[in-house]
């Protein structure tokens, strides 16, 4: 089996998401290649799965992702899965704070990605990976890679009883 984790990190926070990613995808055996969106796509053959990531900017996904999503519909991906994950954050702790944010982190990259790629007609994985960071530029919350890596089972877990 073979995976490609694709991410878009301005920080470095939606980058480790998809190490730990790619990271948890070896320990299961699974063949991975791990690569900035901005890099040229590698030849789809042979990919078993796709789990992209970008983070939640001020509401938004970053553009080259959504591009992404519309080149693997052209090249015929819409067969086998793909998984969505993003970074956001900061989550005010207050109540009252955090319905002021609501608006600047939800659905966030992850939910927009995910609609996307519903609409082009591409095979997502009904579950998304939302990984929160404490500052605008990070760190990871705790327990941040430990929840990619249980996504990550989770996700494999599904796609090997898939036929």
């Amino acid at each position: 089996m073979k995976a490609l984790v694709l991410y878009r990190s301005y920080h470095g926070n939606t980058k480790q998401v998809a190490e730990g990613i790619a990271k948890e995808l070896g320990t299961q055996g699974v063949e991975t290649i791990a690569q900035d969106l901005r890099r040229k796509l590698p030849d789809l053959n042979g990919i078993d799965c796709i789990l992209m990531g970008s983070p939640t900017r001020m509401a938004r996904v970053n553009r080259k992702a959504l591009r992404v999503l519309k080149r693997l519909r052209r090249e015929g991906f819409t067969k086998k899965p793909v998984a969505i994950f993003d970074t956001y954050g900061p989550v005010p702790a207050k109540p009252e704070e955090m319905e002021k944010a609501r608006k600047w982190l939800f659905p966030g990259a992850a939910g927009i990605m995910q609609e996307a790629a519903k609409t082009l007609g591409l095979n997502v994985y009904a579950e998304t990976l939302r990984c929160e960071v404490r500052g605008l530029k990070g760190p990871l919350a705790d327990q941040g890679l430990e929840k990619a890596a249980k996504f990550t089972n989770v996700f494999l877990s599904q796609m090997r009883k898939t036929p």
